[in-house]
């Protein structure tokens, strides 16, 4: 089955049932549930994380570990839990981006990533404790160093580059822009 799914940026689109990503938590500060994934031409590394419900409603995002080397997720029992990870489950991590009319003030968001779990398309967005920035450079001129988080829980390492979200994992990515 499709869906049509209207987007202020892209217009109406028609998006595969199973492409939809469900946030039974949302995004912080919103109430939407369901997100698609759409990857527009030319969009180079970024991509949109789009509000089925809400055509206003898009997310520029990114592949955090293509920007920042050795970035993991720790994550709660409870997050483990929501996401229903198994022992051998693999997630796909996106940042959130703000944007800027110069390359070096574009940031990501560290502090605050959203976790795929490809195989069940549940996601949540998690708060990092740790030395990790909600407005980390995407281009730094100089890497900064970090020190990694203790593992507090369940360390989870991401399996893809957000560029083959859609390869064998059945994430969303309208391709066809």
């Amino acid at each position: 089955m499709t869906l049509k799914v209207k987007t202020s940026r892209f217009g109406e689109l028609e998006i595969d049932d199973d492409k939809v990503i469900k946030m039974p938590d949302g995004m912080l500060g919103f109430n939407e549930e369901r997100f698609i994934i759409l990857n527009p031409e030319n969009g180079g590394p970024f991509c949109w994380l789009q509000a089925v419900d809400n055509p206003s409603l898009a997310f520029v995002i990114i592949d955090p570990t293509q920007h920042s080397p050795g970035y993991r997720v720790n994550l709660t029992r409870e997050e483990y839990d929501k996401l229903q990870l198994g022992p051998k489950s693999e997630v796909v991590l996106l940042s959130v981006v703000t944007m800027a009319s110069e390359p070096r003030h574009i940031t990501m968001n560290l502090q605050g990533p959203i976790v795929v779990n490809p195989d069940r398309m549940i996601a949540k967005q998690v708060v990092l404790e740790g030395n990790f920035s909600v407005r980390q450079p995407l281009f730094p001129a100089i890497e900064p160093t970090r020190k990694e988080a203790t593992p507090t829980a369940r360390t989870v390492r991401p399996v893809s580059r957000i560029s083959n979200l859609g390869s064998g994992m059945k994430l969303p990515l309208a391709s066809n822009m």
